[in-house]
């Protein structure tokens, strides 16, 4: 028997300012830049509107 896959892209986390349970898509990462050459991809939580940060 095969795995079968019901859903891509799909990924969830939980906001550490509300506590509220988050699910997401590639198209909802936002990146900004940190340093020289570095940057950071967050989210941002539709409740509390606070970044979520999140590995890409």
């Amino acid at each position: 028997m095969a795995i079968k896959v019901i859903e891509y892209g799909k990924r969830n986390v939980k906001c550490s300012y509300c506590e509220s349970k988050l699910q997401y898509e590639k198209e909802d990462v936002k990146t900004m830049q940190t340093g020289m050459n570095e940057w950071q991809s967050y989210i941002v939580c539709p409740v509390c509107e606070e970044k979520i940060y999140v590995n890409n």
